[in-house]
């Protein structure tokens, strides 16, 4: 399967350079210090659009097929892979879903700049990849879904909490799982004014304690 790059910034590029364009006419019909804030305005906006349409335009190639995992670099045949992991970057981060290979611990694409699904991907590497895709978001399960309510907790935290808890359970490590247990036993929690549902919360965080608890889970 060859995806295809999703041009999320193309229209915002064009626009600043736009934008960039009508200062410089501006500062032509100025005076005084308005000429010095629309030029400078002006060549700072185009310069920032050009930015923007080179990363636009940059090579782009990804595939996933029988041989392997084809970049923009080349073949990575499946016999130098070990595992493909499908995971998210740690909270407050909001890059979304990415694909490591290992060894080399290297990212090589995130979902979010792409036009197929999350569904089309791992449907493609589980059909090629010779049982070498770890779906760490799936084996974290499901989002909790907390309702955001008025004086409710951080959801930064929460989510940090959420995600380490969901990592030690993944990694089998006893130490790593006494750790994140203490640190569900007492959390470090904040109320705002806008945030997740505290009791939402905190009966989520007791399944999670149970669980850290449990050597079979």
């Amino acid at each position: 399967m060859e995806l295809q790059r999703r041009r999320r910034s193309l229209g915002l590029a064009l626009l600043v350079i736009v934008f960039g364009l009508v200062a410089l006419v501006c500062a032509r019909g100025s005076t005084g210090g308005a000429i010095a804030l629309y030029a400078v305005g002006g060549v700072v906006a185009i310069a920032l659009g050009v930015v923007l349409l080179r990363d636009e335009f940059r090579p782009f190639r990804f595939a996933i097929g029988p041989d392997g995992i084809t970049t923009r670099d080349g073949l990575i045949e499946w016999a130098a892979i070990d595992s493909v992991v499908l995971d998210e970057p740690v909270p407050p981060a909001t890059s979304g879903p990415h694909l490591i290979l290992e060894p080399g611990d290297r990212v090589v694409l995130k979902l979010q700049d792409v036009r197929q699904s999350q569904e089309q991907i791992v449907a493609a590497l589980q059909q090629h990849s010779g049982g070498r895709l770890d779906n760490r978001i799936a084996r974290r399960g499901p989002d909790p879904g907390f309702a955001t309510v008025l004086r409710g907790y951080e959801p930064g935290r929460v989510d940090n909490l959420v995600r380490r808890a969901g990592d030690a359970l993944l990694s089998g490590d006893p130490a790593e799982r006494a750790t994140v247990r203490a640190a569900l036993a007492e959390p470090d929690l904040v109320v705002v004014p806008r945030g997740y549902d505290r009791a939402e919360v905190e009966r989520h965080l007791r399944r999670l304690h149970a669980r850290l608890g449990d050597p079979a889970r």
